[in-house]
């Protein structure tokens, strides 16, 4: 089998990743904070390491600053619907995730807010145009991904976001795509909060997610209940992260986080130079296609790119490609308002999205497959 869907999922984790889920659940299987024995207290230390690892693995000024949620959909409605406030406006790009959109349209159909799609030739104009064409008087977020999800492109920029920090609006990024890609420093970059899953680029299990906040504005919980602390009052008591993380966490989960990120680290360079290989490998043998179409290919990307074949419906091409041993993921890929960007919404894309342990060879099979579809 020939896995290229890990723009879903990764599918194939360092060994330190499982090695580290059964630690946790063979020799320590408590849950942290709930109690005082000497279990208990080992588990909230490893939660706490964990906070800042990652922390510091997105260049915090606070590296505990750090709340986990089972998913980076489940961290962006907390920011959103803990920080926005009646009358306030939000700038988001073309390609953001349903988990961007459909809080905001939410939020929007509720007449609490009201947020502008920056469009996709606008997406290179200066800092200062953007500003100019889509900020308003009452614009209190700038939230862009760090990369789509359907095309790959990187949509984040730093002079955006330095630009739009230095006027005072709030910037968020999420990084669900492209985290253990792109190096992001929050305190230097001027990002005020993140979204991240922990299942993608970093590398460990399903489950783990959270967001990372820079900035010391106040946030409403969005699930009320049992933290741990504070026991006695009728609502989640006002301390930060514990205030936002009701429930039991997933601990194994985010004691895989704990090693994949330090995985991710070490190897850094190595995975970004390997993937931008086999991806320009890929890139390069698709436009040798005809019959191929390759959506935002002169962009600078992720490992990660979506197509489309003259004479196959997109839908076909994934059965084509399962019936060869090949996992490719086509539709809509939860991204609308990208696919209006490209002009895809009838028909749906194709994503091949790579892993530093793809090979070449395996690229050479799909291409072989898109080959024999165009003869």
């Amino acid at each position: 089998m020939i896995y290229f869907d890990n723009a879903a999922t990764t599918k194939y984790k360092p060994e330190s990743v499982y090695e580290a889920v059964n630690f946790y659940l063979r020799e320590v299987g408590v849950s942290p904070g709930r109690g005082s024995y000497a279990l208990g207290i080992e588990a909230s230390r490893m939660l706490y390491k964990s906070r800042c690892a990652v922390g510091k693995y997105f260049g915090m000024s606070r590296p505990d600053k750090v709340v986990f949620t089972k998913n980076s959909t489940e961290a962006i409605n907390l920011f959103f619907n803990g920080f926005l406030k009646l009358g306030d406006h939000v700038i988001i790009s073309c390609y953001e995730h349903n988990a961007v959109l459909r809080p905001l349209q939410k939020l929007k159909e509720q007449g609490v807010i009201d947020y502008s799609i920056v469009q996709r030739d606008d997406l290179n104009l200066s800092a200062a145009e953007l500003f100019k064409k889509y900020a308003k008087h009452n614009t209190r977020i700038l939230a862009m991904t760090l990369a789509s999800n359907l095309t790959g492109r990187i949509i984040f920029r730093e002079d955006i976001y330095r630009f739009f920090h230095d006027k005072g609006i709030t910037t968020f990024v999420d990084s669900s795509q492209g985290a253990g890609k792109i190096r992001l420093s929050m305190k230097s970059q001027k990002i005020d909060f993140l979204a991240f899953t922990g299942h993608k680029d970093l590398m460990a299990i399903p489950g783990v997610g959270g967001l990372c906040c820079e900035a010391p504005e106040h946030l409403e919980p969005l699930i009320q209940g049992g933290t741990g602390i504070h026991g006695e009052t009728y609502t989640n008591a006002d301390i930060f992260p514990e205030g936002y993380e009701a429930g039991t966490l997933n601990m194994p989960a985010i004691w895989s986080l704990h090693e994949s990120v330090d995985y991710v680290t070490c190897h850094f360079e190595e995975i970004k130079k390997k993937k931008k290989k086999l991806m320009t490998y890929l890139i390069d043998g698709l436009k040798e296609i005809d019959s191929v179409t390759v959506y935002d290919k002169e962009d600078l990307r992720v490992a990660t790119c979506s197509i489309n074949v003259k004479g196959i419906s997109s839908d076909q091409l994934v059965s084509l490609f399962d019936r060869n041993g090949v996992c490719v993921r086509g539709g809509i890929h939860c991204a609308i308002l990208a696919h209006e960007a490209i002009g895809t919404v009838s028909i749906g894309a194709v994503r091949l999205s790579l892993n530093y342990r793809n090979t070449e060879q395996e690229i050479d099979a799909a291409l072989s497959i898109l080959k024999n579809v165009g003869d």
